[in-house]
């Protein structure tokens, strides 16, 4: 079994991978940091379970290299491209963010769900609320994982 964490803050991306390795051993863990190194493991590592972020930078940040323009709803383009090229992964959106984009794009986490689960009902799985001094996050990612997982041995 494969997941690809699709994250660019690196606190929140350490505590998932430390949580998933600790309580799932033998799942082999991909990295991405933006949208551009997000969507090619997509396309390219055939996971089996994506946790994508929703707000990341358009690039990798690096020593010559800002991340590009930030995208308020880069996980939301993933979830579209992942559409059109009909890859059903099941995916979780794990955010700590009550709100996202700015003006006429501005929306509720509330309704990014609503919205997701509407237009990609068949690899949007839900949203993972993520705190860094709370614990529900991860009652929530391991019920999730525990579900694809008997899923995929039931297959």
């Amino acid at each position: 079994m494969s997941i690809l964490i699709v994250e660019d803050d690196e606190n929140k991306r350490s505590q998932l991978v430390e949580f998933i390795s600790t309580h799932f051993k033998g799942i082999k863990i991909r990295i991405a940091k933006s949208f551009h190194s997000g969507l090619k493991a997509v396309m390219s590592d055939n996971p089996d379970v994506i946790l994508l972020d929703m707000t990341m930078p358009t690039y990798d940040i690096g020593i010559d290299e800002d991340g590009g323009r930030p995208q308020h709803y880069a996980g939301r383009e993933i979830l579209r491209q992942m559409d059109r090229r009909k890859l059903q992964i099941p995916t979780w959106v794990v955010t700590g963010f009550d709100y996202f984009g700015e003006g006429d794009s501005y929306m509720s986490r509330e309704q990014l769900e609503e919205q997701l689960h509407l237009d990609h009902s068949q690899t949007y799985k839900g949203t993972i609320y993520f705190n860094a001094v709370m614990d529900s996050w991860k009652s929530e990612l391991h019920t999730a994982l525990n579900l694809i997982f008997r899923e995929t041995r039931n297959d």
